[in-house]
Parts: C-alpha cells; structure tokens; sequence
C-alpha cells in the first residue's frame, strides 16, 4: 500500500546508489520518497515518510515525518510529529509536535524547537534548544543545556549533565548508577529526584542457546524446501531484488518495519478494517519469522556467483551455508540484536519490492506487433 502510494504521488526512487532531491515548489502529501541521499527541500502540504542512507528535510512540512536512516538531519520547520530511526539524528529547525528518535546520537541544536515533547532512546543525546513540555527517555549520556518548559524524566541513563543555560519549568527525576552534574548557574523550578540503580551488567559471556539455532535451523530448510517446490521462481526473484537495490530494500523494510503496527492499530480501531488488519498482523508475523529464511538464501546465491557453484551444485547446498551463518551471526552476544534487526529489514523491504515490480510487469501494456 506504501509503494503504490508513493508511486501516484510521482516521488519515489527506488534506484540503490541515485541521489534523490525533491527542489523547492509546493507539493501535495504524503509524499514517499525511498534512495541513498534524500534532500528534501520542497515543502510539503501532508507526511513525508523516507528511507535511505541520508536524509535532510529543508522544507516545511505541513504533517508529520517519519524516517529511517544512517543519519537524519532535520533542517526545517515540521508542524506535526516528527519520529525518526538512525544512527545520528539531528534536529536544527522546528518540530511543532513530538519529537520520537531512536538513534546512537540525537542532538537538539540550539536552534532547534520542539513544541511538546520529546522521546528520546539513544547512546548520546544532547539538548542545547527549547522543549515545550516533558523530556522523556533513555540514554548512555544526557547533556541538557537548554529551555525545558515541564518536567525532565529519564528512567536509565548512565551519566547525566545539566550545563549552565539549562532552564527546567518543572521537575527532575532520572535513574542513574551516579548523581547528576548540575553546573551552577542551571535553573531547576521544581524538585530533583536522583534513583540510583546498579550499573549494566557485561553480558558478553552469555551462552549461545545452541538448541535453539538448531530448531530455527531446521524449520528455516524445511520452509525453503516446500516454498521452492510451490514457487519455483521465487527465491530467483528475491535474490535479483536485493543484487539491484540492496539500499532501497534496506531502506523500506526499516520503514515498514515501524509503520506495519501502527497502521495494524489504526485498522483494528475501525470495525471495517479488522479484517485487514488481521490479515496485516499475519503477514507482518509471517515475513519476520521467515527473515533469516529469505537472507540466507540470498547470502547462499551470492556465495554461488562468487565462487562459481551455479549450476554445478544443488542449490540448497549455497542456501544451507548461508541460513547457517545468519543463524550463527544473529545469535552472537551484544551484536547479534542488531544484526537481526538488519536482517529483518532487509527481508521485509526484499519482498516488499519484489511485489511492487512484480505488480508493475503485470499491469505493464502489451506491445503489438
């Protein structure tokens, strides 16, 4: 529904590699655009939802944003919500809303405005600009050297500054192994409220649950077997998909990744839509479960072109070797999260973008001779 949506609004690249610029002008939402390099410097009367590597928003945008990405910088004013994932997310300009960003690093310049709150779940973040309301979150460090106009509540952060131009209207609450720096000349209107919670444990000596790999394994084979003997053509067409436009299919799933359940809640709100949100809910479950399914054997193809197994042996061979790595790599302590998250959003946005062309060389005209 996304990409055929995208598609009649004319603003979608889906090409891996291409540098996507919407110029300045007016344009009438929601606008889509899918790339490597995102600049958006048109404004825009509704959402904008991009997928990329890099993403800069210029413009206004007269609705919400919502982004996936390597790094997001959002330069403009944003009149609704602005709810973003990445590595490093920065805001310059205005987000007239809630601000959500699930990032490495999110910094608020001190340009930046957001008008009620702001979610954040980082490694680092930094707010140096103005919070209407509440900050809420999480973080490794949290630096506030900003205008906060209600309470700051951050239940777990390791190491937590309030700089001197820091301006609290309400109160401060955080969890933490240790008290707060609070400079000086920082203004704190309501009470300060230090829990103080035991460090992180290392866990990188967990033990691999062996069994477990063994049974994702085994259903993984069995599933490949029977979908290769329904659709023969299938695992050919995914793996072209993901040769083509790797970023693209990246790019995508992690969007719809984080938009499938909330259109699934919005659906289930309304009687008529249950039943597509149901069937919505299913498929979503089913291409998560079968993500390390549909890696694999794209992994298994690209080692057979590389070394030259094509047609000399069975393909299940190149499939086996590459399911067992994706089990193995995604069961690895500390890093294995987030190769599972890679995983699962190469796999949605691979099958995603197989159906969007698929559906395009059927409604293709037949040429007469």
């Amino acid at each position: 529904m996304v990409l055929s949506l995208g598609a009649s609004a004319g603003a979608v690249e889906l090409a891996s590699g291409d540098m996507v610029v919407v110029p300045q002008g007016q344009i009438q939402g929601p606008l889509f655009v899918a790339g490597n390099n995102i600049v958006i410097n048109a404004d825009v009367d509704g959402d904008v939802f991009a997928a990329a590597q890099t993403i800069t928003v210029n413009g206004k945008v007269g609705g919400d944003v919502m982004a996936a990405a390597q790094t997001i910088r959002l330069n403009g004013e944003i009149t609704g919500d602005a709810r973003c994932a990445a590595a490093e997310v920065s805001v310059n300009g205005t987000v007239g809303q809630n601000l959500t960003a699930a990032a490495a690093k999110v910094l608020l310049d001190q340009r930046a405005a957001v008008g009620r709150d702001a979610l954040v779940l980082a490694g680092e973040t930094r707010t140096l600009g103005s919070v209407g309301r509440q900050v809420l979150g999480s973080a490794g460090l949290v630096e506030l050297n900003g205008k906060v106009g209600g309470d700051v509540r951050l239940w777990d952060v390791e190491q937590l500054k309030v700089g001197p131009r820091a301006e609290i209207s309400g109160n401060l609450s955080y969890g933490s192994p240790q008290r707060a720096e609070i400079a000086s000349g920082a203004k704190i209107a309501g009470q300060t409220k230090w829990e103080q919670i035991a460090p992180h444990e290392d866990k990188t000596e967990s033990a691999i649950n062996w069994v477990g790999m063994l049974i994702s394994f085994t259903g993984g084979v069995i599933a490949w077997g029977i979908l290769a003997l329904l659709f023969p053509q299938l695992w050919g067409s995914l793996g072209r998909v993901v040769r083509q436009s790797p970023w693209a299919a990246l790019g995508w799933g992690l969007l719809l990744l984080l938009v499938t359940p909330l259109a699934a809640l919005l659906l289930l709100l309304t009687v008529v839509g249950i039943p597509l949100s149901l069937a919505l809910v299913a498929v979503y479950i089913a291409l998560l479960w079968g993500a390390k399914i549909i890696v694999g054997d794209v992994l298994g193809r690209v080692l057979a072109r590389r070394f030259g197994w094509e047609g000399r042996v069975h393909a299940i061979l190149p499939f086996l070797i590459g399911l067992a790595a994706v089990v193995l790599s995604t069961n690895i302590p500390i890093v294995g999260g987030f190769i599972t998250l890679v995983v699962a959003c190469l796999a949605i946005g691979t099958v995603v973008l197989a159906v969007y062309r698929w559906r395009q060389r059927s409604s293709a005209p037949l040429e007469t001779v």
